[in-house]
């Protein structure tokens, strides 16, 4: 993937306000919190496509405003291109169907992002075992 792909979620660098939050470790953040939610979505879905796209549709919300840095590694920023760009399409009306399986990738994806960003930043992260 290519950030001209991504061209119509470019974040006006200037902005000051925002409804769903801008940043980068910030919407990583945001996001992630929908995960406690998914406890309850999932005790009500049973693979319900559209209670799955209703998580997504409320956790992605948080990564339209989600800045990738240019100094980030190639390979960190497409994984970050990618994540946004599929968990925005599972949760805003694209037609593709979300499943429990997806919402398990969505947030095990996020914390591996975030852990990768950890560790450009030279912090030396370890991965919990009950996450």
């Amino acid at each position: 993937m290519t950030e001209d792909y991504y061209k119509e979620y470019i974040v006006e660098e200037n902005k000051t306000e925002s409804e769903f939050g801008k940043g980068t470790v910030y919407c990583l953040g945001l996001f992630l919190a929908h995960a406690e939610r998914e406890i309850e979505f999932r005790a009500k879905m049973k693979d319900d496509p559209f209670l799955a796209e209703v998580w997504f549709n409320g956790a992605s919300d948080h990564l339209y405003e989600l800045i990738i840095p240019d100094n980030f590694p190639e390979d960190l920023k497409n994984r970050m291109y990618d994540f946004k760009d599929k968990c925005l399409r599972l949760g805003h009306g694209l037609r593709q169907e979300a499943t429990n399986k997806d919402i398990d990738w969505a947030i095990k994806e996020a914390k591996e992002i975030l852990f990768l960003i950890d560790r450009f930043y030279g912090v030396k992260s370890v991965k919990a075992v009950w996450a």
